[in-house]
């Protein structure tokens, strides 16, 4: 028992002594001016009745009922049910059943006993019950009781473990939360009476409590309690037997700390005698006091034994290991990391907002963390939180506000100012570095690029951090062969992410609102997928040279290309251009392969290309305000691809020398394709529903087979001469002539051309060279060539 429990029995054993040989006049006192007993209305002196009330303290909000039923009474004993049940603004509630006996001796003195079954969820979702066995002694000035609580329920699990340090190293304590069993003492004396106040009086009580459970790794629950209540009787409003108590309670023990409770009950009297004038006597009255014990059973979490774990990052996955914890009250910051020897340096937040006027230089091997992050136990993966965010801010516009070095892990800050949040800059250059972590970190405000590298080596990545409002780049590397993954970059001066080289993987991150480009790259031979770059001031996507894969990204709403790639000699594919300003794709020159691309409702050229000597194959242009494709020369293949319903031509370009094959053109404003001669082959294209010609062409010095020209709003094919093979081609339905050339030249042949249902001709032109099994039908200015 603490000394000061043990003062306080001493004080309460004193008390009684003093005040013992005075009871008798005292009980004397109280009675005149009472009216006299009468033993044949004693079956109806007790009447039942009910207590509704709230207890305010400083960790919830409790609402509560209580009943009192008598079941047998007579001139000296009463016999009465006890039910009540109680609720808590956090969660979890109670429930009491108990049985009680009173016994008046003289009018004078009460004895007590009493037994309650107890049912308890508590906060956490657990149940638990115990037994409550109690005993009193009550007089007109005095109050003296105690109680035992028997818990019969074992430990639950607690839902969260928390994280703790456990000889220096952070570890994860799995907790249990246990009932604990216990006693509690009080006295209680009579301070202040008047009748002429609805009968009111002031009493005050003090006692001590103590709670313990059966587990090592638990703290006992001991200390002192103080109690005031103000209680007024028989109130004018409510009629005879009614109460109203007004309270306030303090306990203090080392486990919950100080904790201050205001007590408000009202009882309301029940039964169809509810309107009678004649009062009990006092000690009658005190027959019905509620009985006082703990409101609930004691429950707390606890560790469970055994139950720690080794604590690795809940999301990177290592080990945490011995722990030095800082934070804003830590003198000279960047001295106190540089001086650390454990495995994780932890600048927590909780202090409040961190400043440090010189760079924080992470040591080589080490972690270096913001507060209020998620660890797991290494068992059992269960998670807890350490610590509070932490909000770092750099002084030094010429500083970086955190080094990195070789082998280190940064993570969980919010950074402000300095020249960078995060780099390697050594205060005269940018070093190279290997195997750096960097997660889960945001930079802004900072005086050049949010985070700043030199080269970057294939074990280093940087994933989950933010970028904004920075002078410079989000994220600028010159030489990056690290893993890139769920990146933000926003509002940035200068452009989101910018790699002066990349051999690495750029993957899910994000470019938004940066003042040029969302991502900028010299040159990439590593993979870049999956990445959107939204609203930028200049393309989405700026890269000088991709021999590497380009796939899956999307490019929306940026003031100029979607797409702008100088030289592709990589594969640039299953790319999503869509409401940009200028053209959705701009090449200069492809001499690999761009497949499966898309670009929509841009308000320039879906695709544009100089000249290709790669494979362009099944690219998606649509709803563009300008030509779906246009391009110089095609020395490759031309497969497979769609230009539908954009502003102008389906396709536009120079010449074809290579293999253009499966291509659609539908519903365009201008020609189906517009260009100068096929060199090459030229087969199984279609042109449909085009508001000019199908095919606008000079001339075919090769072959164009197997085409397609079907309601074109002129043409079905127009071009000036012929000089190879243009065989097997089919126009119908165009609203001027089917096929139109102004000349088949003496090298040329046209054989097996289909032309129908064509607005005038089905063939124009002059024949110089060969025809044969060209066929036509329904045309209106005449089937024949």
């Amino acid at each position: 028992m603490h000394e000061l429990q043990r003062q306080l029995v001493r004080c309460f054993l004193l008390l009684g002594c003093c005040l013992l040989p005075d009871i008798s006049a005292a009980q004397s006192q109280w009675r005149v001016g009472e009216p006299a007993y009468d033993s044949a209305q004693s079956d109806k002196l007790y009447r039942a009745y009910i207590s509704l009330g709230a207890r305010p303290s400083d960790e919830d909000i409790r609402l509560h009922t209580d009943m009192f039923i008598p079941l047998m009474s007579n001139d000296e004993n009463l016999l009465f049910a006890d039910v009540r049940g109680q609720f808590a603004d956090v969660g979890g509630g109670e429930g009491n059943a108990g049985l009680a006996f009173r016994h008046l001796f003289n009018d004078e003195w009460i004895w007590g006993g009493y037994g309650f079954y107890d049912l308890k969820q508590s906060g956490n979702g657990n149940w638990f019950s115990q037994g409550t066995l109690g005993t009193e002694l009550l007089s007109a000035r005095f109050d003296f009781r105690g109680n035992l609580y028997i818990p019969e329920s074992g430990s639950e699990e607690v839902i969260a473990p928390t994280a703790v340090i456990t000889n220096g190293n952070l570890v994860v304590q799995n907790n249990e939360e246990r009932a604990y069993h216990g006693f509690d003492l009080e006295a209680g004396a009579l301070l202040w009476r008047t009748p002429n106040w609805c009968d009111s009086e002031i009493r005050g009580f003090a006692g001590t409590y103590y709670f313990d459970t059966d587990s090592s790794n638990a703290r006992t629950v001991a200390g002192p309690r103080v109690r005031a209540e103000w209680r007024s009787y028989d109130l004018p409003w409510m009629g005879q037997d009614s109460r109203l108590t007004v309270g306030a309670q303090y306990q203090h023990d080392d486990v919950r700390g100080g904790q201050t409770a205001a007590i408000l009950m009202m009882r309301l009297p029940l039964g169809t005698d509810r309107g009678r004038t004649r009062r009990r006597t006092y000690m009658q009255r005190r027959m019905t006091d509620v009985i006082v014990r703990d409101i609930d059973v004691v429950t707390r979490p606890t560790p469970t034994p055994g139950g720690e774990e080794v604590a690795l990052h809940a999301e990177q996955n290592f080990a945490i290991g011995s722990v030095t914890i800082l934070d804003a009250d830590t003198d000279d910051l960047a001295a106190t990391v540089a001086a650390a020897t454990t495995d994780t340096v932890i600048i927590d937040g909780g202090a409040g907002e961190v400043t440090t006027t010189d760079s924080i230089v992470v040591q080589t091997g080490q972690n270096l963390l913001g507060g209020g992050f998620m660890v797991k136990g290494a068992d059992t993966g269960v998670t807890a939180t350490i610590g509070t965010p932490t909000l770092l801010y750099g002084s030094d516009e010429t500083q970086s506000v955190i080094v990195a070095t070789d082998n280190t892990r940064i993570g969980h800050f919010e950074i402000e100012g300095g020249l960078h949040g995060i780099s390697s800059f050594n205060g005269a250059s940018y070093d190279d570095l290997a195997n750096v972590q960097i997660f889960s970190n945001g930079v802004f405000d900072a005086n050049g690029g949010g985070f700043r590298f030199a080269a970057l080596d294939s074990a280093s990545s940087l994933s989950l951090n933010r970028a904004y409002f920075n002078t410079g780049a989000g994220f600028e590397i010159d030489d990056n062969n690290a893993t890139l993954t769920q990146n933000t970059s926003q509002d940035n001066a200068n452009s989101g992410f910018y790699l002066t080289s990349n051999s690495g993987a750029l993957s899910t991150n994000r470019a938004m609102e940066n003042g040029e480009y969302g991502f900028v790259i010299g040159a990439n031979d590593g993979t870049v997928t999956e990445n959107e770059a939204t609203e930028n001031t200049f393309a989405g996507f700026a890269v000088i040279y991709n021999e590497g894969l380009f796939n899956k990204n999307e490019s929306t709403d940026n003031a100029s290309e979607g797409f702008r790639i100088t030289t592709n000699n990589g594969t640039v594919s299953d790319n999503f251009a869509f409401d940009n300003f200028l053209d959705g794709f701009w090449f200069a020159d492809n001499f690999d392969t761009i497949s499966d691309n898309t670009s929509y409702e841009n308000y320039g050229n879906g695709f544009v290309f100089n000249d290709s000597n790669g494979t362009i194959v099944d690219n998606y242009s649509g709803r563009n305000s300008f030509a779906g494709f246009v391009f110089g020369n095609n020395f490759g293949d031309f497969n497979d691809n769609s230009s539908h319903q954009n502003g102008s031509d389906g396709f536009d370009f120079s010449n074809n020398a290579g293999t253009m094959t499966g291509n659609s053109a539908i519903g365009n404003t201008d020609d189906g394709y517009d260009f100068s001669y096929n060199l090459s082959t030229f087969s199984g294209n279609f042109a449909i529903n085009n508001r000019n010609d199908g095919f606008q062409f000079y001339g075919n010095n090769d072959q164009m087979t197997g085409n397609n020209a079907t309601d074109n709003a002129e043409d079905g094919y127009y071009f000036n001469q012929n000089n190879g093979l243009f065989d097997g081609n089919f126009a119908s339905g165009n609203y001027d002539d089917g096929i139109d050339m102004v000349e088949n030249t003496a090298t040329g042949t046209v054989s097996n051309n289909i032309s129908v249902d064509n607005r005038d001709q089905g063939y124009t032109g002059t024949n110089n060279g060969t025809t044969s099994g060209n066929s036509g039908s329904g045309n209106a200015g005449g089937d024949t060539f």
